[in-house]
């Protein structure tokens, strides 16, 4: 997900920056070498965005919506344990073992986010509200913790944006995200929400772990501390 540099326009009349009046021979060439070192700059300065582009975070940046059409597949997950707390205990959670649904939708810039259990890869599929105060402290402290380098590798983080409320606080959901630097996959619900509704979220924020089979092995809802959330990540890939 890149932004795409733009062109630089060549004015009318002067075709690659130089004069096309002839100077006098043994004249000084100082326009030239003062037009190339633009020219040059141009080109550093157009190298330095496209960078900077490359890195995380820009589908929130780039954000020309804040709800997409989401397709969901799959047996909807039953609804997180009205007890539970903020930990499901597995032992008597209904969705622990369960296949999870996967998704197919959209990011903030329209590019294409999906989730696809069972593919191989363990997954952490986090529900936030952008109007959520536990939410809005909660993903600032994920992103720390990922931005630490305790991720391990061959696992995938999507972050599910739902309940979109423009009359709420903290909105666009879009600019809350980009402004805290999130670098992990973000995938767009609907109005209906019919992402959370098929992995049963009952609050915010939510969060599914999925092992490499596709079942589901751990839900929490609520602020969970980072660490037990690190644990749970790492229990994926032991």
């Amino acid at each position: 997900m890149t932004d795409k540099p733009q062109t630089a326009k060549r004015q009318k009349g002067v075709p690659y920056g130089y004069s096309s009046t002839p100077e006098p021979r043994g004249g000084s060439r100082t326009g030239v070498y003062v037009v190339g070192a633009v020219a040059a700059l141009v080109v550093i300065a157009g190298i330095v965005a496209l960078v900077v582009s490359s890195e995380g975070g820009e589908s929130a940046s780039d954000a020309v919506q804040e709800q997409a059409l989401v397709t969901v597949s799959g047996e909807p997950l039953p609804q997180f344990p009205a007890d539970a707390g903020v930990v499901a205990d597995p032992a008597t959670d209904p969705a622990v073992g369960l296949a999870a649904p996967s998704m197919e939708g959209q990011s903030f810039d329209g590019t294409a986010a999906s989730v696809e259990p069972g593919n191989g890869t363990p997954q952490v599929v986090v529900f936030a509200a952008h109007w959520c105060p536990v939410c809005q402290k909660e993903i600032p402290l994920l992103q720390e913790w990922i931005d630490g380098g305790n991720l391990p590798d061959g696992v995938d983080v999507t972050l599910v944006n739902t309940d979109v409320r423009a009359d709420e606080n903290n909105y666009p959901p879009s600019d809350w995200l980009s402004g805290l630097g999130w670098s992990e996959q973000i995938l767009l619900d609907n109005p209906d929400k019919a992402a959370s509704q098929s992995f049963g979220l009952t609050g915010y924020p939510y969060m599914v772990f999925i092992d490499g089979d596709g079942q589901v092995a751990q839900r929490a809802s609520g602020a969970l501390p980072v660490e037990q959330f690190g644990a749970f990540v790492d229990q994926l890939v032991a």
